[in-house]
């Protein structure tokens, strides 16, 4: 098992590199974000066929991360002191974003809840603003990880052996 485990170890760094190389080709500076993605995707233990939800997690956070800020914003607007609006705007929009993403929305691809505080937390990074670069890191961000899981299973199909991988599952859990 140990040797799939360096293979996989390598392949997820060499993907990486070639990411930032890539990525710092772009001009942006956000770059970082995209590891950001990758923990949660690789946190949740998320897989190749999690991506299409991830994906629309993703999109609801940025939702969510502009209507947070706007809120906000709006309360700041009244006269509303900065860290009350904070505290209210978190309190209120985060119980409407967990209450419908644990209830109404939980059998449909916006369930992935940590892709979308994640998201939401990236956005306030961003002042509310640099939306472009912000949904194109995340999305590339995705496509890493999609990259990762994709090579995580030929990897373990290829290098584990059978008794290897029930022997680490057992030390896992």
């Amino acid at each position: 098992m140990n040797k799939a485990f360096w293979i996989y170890s390598l392949w997820v760094s060499f993907l990486s590199a070639v990411f930032f190389f890539l990525y710092g080709y772009t001009g942006l500076t956000i770059g970082w974000m995209s590891f950001i993605i990758l923990a949660v995707f690789f946190g949740m233990g998320s897989t190749l066929k999690d991506v299409p939800s991830c994906l629309c997690c993703i999109i609801a956070g940025l939702i969510w991360g502009q209507l947070d800020y706007a809120f906000i914003s709006f309360e700041a607007s009244f006269g509303v002191p900065a860290a009350a609006a904070m505290f209210i705007g978190i309190t209120f929009m985060t119980t409407i974003t967990m209450g419908l993403h644990l209830t109404v929305l939980r059998k449909t691809p916006f369930n992935k809840l940590p892709f979308i505080f994640a998201t939401v937390a990236l956005t306030f990074s961003q002042n509310g603003g640099n939306e472009v670069a912000l949904v194109s890191t995340l999305v590339a961000g995705l496509l890493l990880a999609a990259a990762c899981s994709l090579g995580e299973k030929f990897i373990f199909a290829r290098f584990a052996k059978p008794e290897d991988a029930d022997a680490e599952k057992k030390e896992i859990m």
